[in-house]
């Protein structure tokens, strides 16, 4: 695939915090090894008052728990001046240990849902702990200024850059900019806050590269610290795609803006997929590709409801799994729209999964679901068109037209009550229950219903979404209990 393109090569929920990713061992020349001061009182000033450039400090920020070796002032102080703002610090920084930081039970994690658990599905989990983390130093802001520091074994000068990254996300709340870059980019889908993130991490990765650069430590800027975490992550984890967003954000950036101060205009005019930010495009070039997905539940099980669109970069992520990083990011790139749909047998039962993904070009969709069924064939066993994952997990691919791949993930039942077609631009998934096998209950009170997902990016149509009626499957009963052809969506729009 050679397109011009490619030579570019987590509204704001008050509760939500952004976090650093941890800095690499970096030193200033000779100081003492980085080890918080256990000697400190439960809250102490910063030491060191003086800013390195004899300029004034903003008011004294005092360290909660253990202490550091350098005043966080004068942090704060170079961050402003890097931005070319006047910003409120912070009262104080939070220094929390390994055990408060990952808690008591990391390596206990709750089965992951949504998503998520789609992810674990295609192989995108994470295995084991954070424990290979510990080390790392790395931060937390709140969006009310709290800042929140894990030393790791950081020296002193990773501490001091984690600090500064940590400082500019200060600044991004107190001026509203992380609240309007989500708005500007639009809906709160994973490619959606992966692309909004990319911006606001990419700021703060820019900021640590000056903030090394011009305060003369020796240690590997932002953008190089950046790089080598993305490289080291594991290729098909979300790990590696959370730290695609400081990677490649922190490349847009610093492409698009002709300086920190002069930032502001990506805040209000920033990319709206992942794909312009991988690619380096323009925000309002390579617009989606119009995608409806139409679900039509023929009974009262299996039925569809949209919960995603998963972007570009996360589908590099799944690809991992199966092919090399060079060829996952190759079979990525034609990316044009997709949107993920939930489908559960019950209520109460896990969840199992249909991707509808639309490509630029017949030929970016045949490289895709090559792919595709390469990472199927590395995580499971293939019988004809199906592949057998972990446990009862099946999984297969379906080609409905020349520019469309539907990935179906999960239960037996769905995949054999699941069919595939084209409702002219529209693509419709269509599951029988009779066609699962499944046994009705006496009451059960099944209904065909149809909805359709508005376009991801592109345009809602004029009219709304259409619901239409249709003769239900009868079911043998036991009993008199009324039936109903009254139509209830399958789901709703998000």
């Amino acid at each position: 695939m050679s397109r011009g393109r490619r030579l570019g090569v987590l509204a704001c929920a008050l509760l939500v915090v952004l976090a650093g990713c941890g800095a690499q061992e970096v030193t200033r020349s000779p100081t003492a090894t980085a080890t918080p001061d256990q000697s400190t009182t439960t809250e102490q000033p910063s030491a060191g008052p003086t800013d390195a450039q004899g300029g004034d400090t903003d008011a004294e920020i005092r360290y909660r728990g253990e202490g550091l070796s350098f005043a966080a002032a004068p942090v704060f102080d170079r961050v402003e001046s890097l931005l070319g703002v006047t910003a409120e610090p912070p009262t104080e920084v939070s220094v929390e240990n390994a055990s408060t930081w990952f808690g008591t039970n990391v390596t206990e994690r709750r089965a992951p849902t949504g998503t998520s658990r789609f992810g674990a599905l295609v192989g995108v989990e994470t295995a084991g702990s954070y424990s290979d983390l510990r080390g790392t130093p790395n931060g937390a802001t709140s969006p009310f200024g709290g800042v929140t520091l894990y030393p790791g074994n950081g020296s002193p000068a990773a501490l001091e850059v984690v600090l500064a990254h940590e400082f500019v996300h200060v600044v991004q709340f107190q001026r509203n900019q992380v609240s309007a870059v989500r708005r500007n980019v639009g809906g709160t889908s994973t490619d959606a806050r992966w692309t909004a993130r990319s911006i606001v991490e990419g700021v703060a990765v820019w900021t640590e590269t000056r903030y090394v650069e011009t305060d003369g430590l020796d240690a590997p800027t932002g953008g190089e610290r950046t790089a080598t975490l993305y490289a080291e992550a594991t290729p098909g984890t979300p790990f590696r795609h959370g730290q695609g967003a400081y990677r490649f954000g922190y490349d847009y950036v610093r492409n698009n803006s002709p300086g920190l101060d002069g930032v502001e205009g990506l805040y209000e005019r920033p990319p709206t997929t992942s794909e312009q930010v991988l690619h380096g495009l323009a925000p309002g070039s390579e617009p989606p590709a119009e995608l409806y997905v139409r679900t039509i539940a023929e009974g009262a099980t299996w039925r569809g409801s949209a919960t995603d669109t998963l972007g570009e970069a996360y589908a590099r992520v799944v690809l991992e799994n199966g092919v090399s990083v060079p060829a996952s990011v190759e079979a990525a790139a034609g990316w044009g729209n997709d949107r993920l749909v939930t489908y559960r047998e019950r209520p109460t039962a896990n969840a199992s999964f249909v991707w509808v993904t639309r490509w630029d070009t017949a030929a970016d969709a045949t490289e895709f679901r090559d792919a595709m069924n390469a990472t199927f064939d590395a995580g499971g066993e293939r019988t004809g068109d199906r592949w057998r994952l972990d446990g009862d997990v099946r999984a297969t691919t379906a080609r409905p037209d020349d520019a469309t791949v539907v990935v179906t993930v999960g239960r037996p039942g769905l995949l054999d009550a699941l069919a595939v077609s084209l409702d002219g631009s529209t693509v419709a998934l269509t599951t029988n229950q009779s066609a699962a096998n499944t046994t009705a209950t006496a009451d059960a009170a099944p209904a065909v219903t149809t909805s359709t997902t508005p376009p991801v990016t592109a345009e809602t149509p004029p009219s709304p979404p259409a619901v239409r009626t249709t003769p239900r499957h009868q079911f043998a009963q036991t009993s008199l209990a009324p039936q109903t052809t009254t139509p209830e969506r399958s789901y709703v729009d998000v």
